[in-house]
């Protein structure tokens, strides 16, 4: 069975639902009949939040050392996979976030944002390897496990200068099958597309072929103008007997995040056959009228579904839609108009553990909160009590739970105490780390581990003292103090391993969002995860209150000292440097002090 996503996004966060795969119904007709339509967007309306996120490879295991951004925000994936943003400008109607690894396709998310709100995403990476090969004069066919396809004629490409090019061209490619249980992880975006009208419609997708195509060096190539190439996605079985004999085509438009309309695909066999002028990550859609839902869950006990699974279906198809639950255990996407659907919440299994039926709507709706009564074992409920240095309870702080398989969760504290409502999988034991915080204090505790099955484990009293949770990167530019601190700015420090002599690369940045000025820095180093003085720099930007002050390292072969480098999660980098850069022409002397904690 096709599983669409509610908000029309893949994966969603926060409040978003996506709507993947549906028949082909009448009332859904394309933009260029006479239903009615969503109007078109508007993606520049802004507002501040915050975003939460865990990224896996194609088997499921944490990605460590992944670019991820949204906006001007960027940051690193720690060893859970993780990342963290906090207090970042996001558009309220499509929300990002894109992730960039070497050697997986770049993966991306989009969601509905809402201000003051920490969104939840999850994202799996599809791997990028050489899918097959041939010469660019003579042109040729890549097939794919799956049956996905292109075919290329000859004399059909150029490099980025426009000069035709004859040599080797490799071709990357993978196909996203739309009946997967994994589509919600690993679309592209949402599934919401922008028509050639401008329109805003749900997708129910039929397939989808992603292709990058490079030279012999490396060098990116595109196809002539005029000229076009030949796409075959393949149709699952369970699809086949609801899937249009015509349908749209979408392309997904890295810059904006949107699924772009251009084109039709013809259905021959179980394939639909398409001709493109360009290569990204490509569609084959049927558009539907969408109303916006919003709705939130909590436990039995009034605790919130933080970061929970949410699957909507149509009544009409049988198809899916998938979203998360924010902080606040809330959820608001786009769905079909005018049609009985059912609300599921899934555990990390992905099987069902409450349903409820709802609509049909006729225009935009707010539910009342859904209590869900979770069945014993699917419910593993963790809990404690975070105090301060004092003894007292800690009254403005939160602790971090990991788990094992990739999740993250951020908890409030609540007058020293915690309660988290785990949906895990029926069976097994999980593993998990707690970590407390202290916000009035900038005081962390030491990580407990902790493990059960079903009902409640109590982790007693954890004590958010003997480690500064103090954060900041301070920028001397010519005299001028340019400061970030944390809380209430983000801070990230993370990891990639490299080869040769040193073994690590660690990115630390900072970024702030106040009153739609957006202030970040960040830099780079190689080292070995040890206290040293001299290790060489990579990078480094500042910018503040939009304006990019920097862009090139003037001081030759330039250096980082580390006067401390403690252990992950747990500890701290501190260090400091002092360069000269070059600042919009203009040479400058930086200073910087930092201490972040090491992800």
């Amino acid at each position: 069975m096709r599983k669409p996503l509610f908000f029309l996004h893949c994966a969603i966060v926060s409040l978003s639902i996506i709507f993947l795969t549906v028949s082909c119904q009448s009332d859904l007709e394309d933009p260029r009949g006479n239903n009615p339509v969503t109007p078109g967007p508007n993606d520049t309306e802004m507002v501040t939040g915050g975003l939460s996120g865990i990224v896996v490879d194609e088997n499921n295991q944490p990605v460590t050392g992944a670019t991820v951004s949204s906006g001007s925000a960027s940051a690193t994936t720690d060893r859970y996979g993780s990342f963290k943003f906090r207090n970042i400008s996001l558009s309220k109607n499509n929300g990002t976030v894109k992730v960039v690894k070497a050697g997986y396709f770049n993966g991306f998310r989009s969601f509905v944002s809402v201000a003051g709100r920490i969104n939840n995403v999850r994202i799996k990476l599809l791997p990028k390897a050489n899918s097959g090969s041939f010469s660019g004069g003579i042109g040729g066919t890549v097939t794919i496990a799956g049956g996905g396809k292109l075919v290329m004629p000859a004399a059909a490409l150029t490099d980025a200068s426009g000069a035709a090019y004859t040599g080797t061209v490799n071709i990357a490619m993978t196909w996203i099958d739309p009946s997967s249980p994994d589509l919600p992880n690993i679309l592209m975006g949402d599934l919401r597309g922008i028509t050639t009208s401008g329109e805003e419609r749900g997708l129910s997708t039929y397939g989808m072929l992603g292709v990058e195509m490079t030279g012999a060096t490396g060098q990116s190539l595109k196809i002539v103008t005029g000229k076009t190439a030949e796409l075959t996605f393949p149709v699952p079985a369970s699809l086949q007997s609801s899937a249009p004999a015509t349908i749209d085509l979408w392309h997904f438009d890295e810059a904006t995040a949107r699924w772009k309309q251009e084109g039709t695909a013809t259905k021959v066999g179980n394939n639909y056959i398409a001709q493109v002028s360009h290569f990204s990550f490509w569609n084959c859609d049927a558009p539907f009228p969408l109303i916006n839902l919003c709705m939130s869950f909590v436990s039995s006990h009034n605790n919130p579904l933080n970061n929970a699974q949410v699957r909507i279906k149509r009544v009409v198809n049988g198809t899916y839609a998938y979203g998360r639950t924010d902080s606040t255990g809330s959820l608001c996407g786009l769905v079909p108009k005018n049609e009985a659907l059912v609300i599921e919440v899934l555990d990390q299994c992905n099987q069902v553990i409450y349903s409820q039926n709802a609509g049909p709507f006729t225009a935009n709706t707010t539910l009342p909160p859904f209590v869900i009564t979770i069945p014993p074992t699917n419910n593993l409920v963790i809990s404690g009590t975070v105090t301060n240095c004092a003894g007292g309870n800690v009254t403005n702080g939160a602790v971090s739970v990991y788990v094992t398989g990739g999740n993250y969760y951020t908890v409030p504290v609540t007058n020293g105490a915690f309660t988290f409502n785990l949906l895990r999988c029926s069976g097994g034991t999980v593993s998990f780390t707690v970590l407390g915080t202290d916000y009035a204090t900038l005081q962390q505790s030491v990580p407990i581990g902790g493990s059960g099955t079903t009902g409640t484990v109590n982790v007693g009293t954890i004590q958010a003292c003997g480690t500064s949770s103090s954060q900041f990167i301070e920028w001397l530019i010519d005299g001028v103090p340019y400061n970030f601190a944390s809380p209430p700015d983000g801070m990230f420090a993370s990891d990639t391993t490299i080869t040769g002599v040193y073994s690590n690369r660690t990115w630390v940045s900072a970024y702030r969002q106040n009153s739609g000025a957006t202030a970040s820095s960040s830099f780079s180093f190689n080292n070995n995860s040890v206290i040293a003085n001299g290790l060489p720099m990579n990078s480094v930007s500042v910018m503040i209150d939009g304006s990019t002050f920097s862009q090139q390292i003037i001081t030759q072969n330039p250096t980082i000292n580390i006067t401390t480098f403690g252990p992950l999660l747990t500890g701290y980098i501190e260090g400091n440097f002092s360069i000269q850069m070059n600042f919009s022409g203009a040479t400058k002397n930086v200073i910087c002090n930092f201490r972040v904690r090491r992800n």
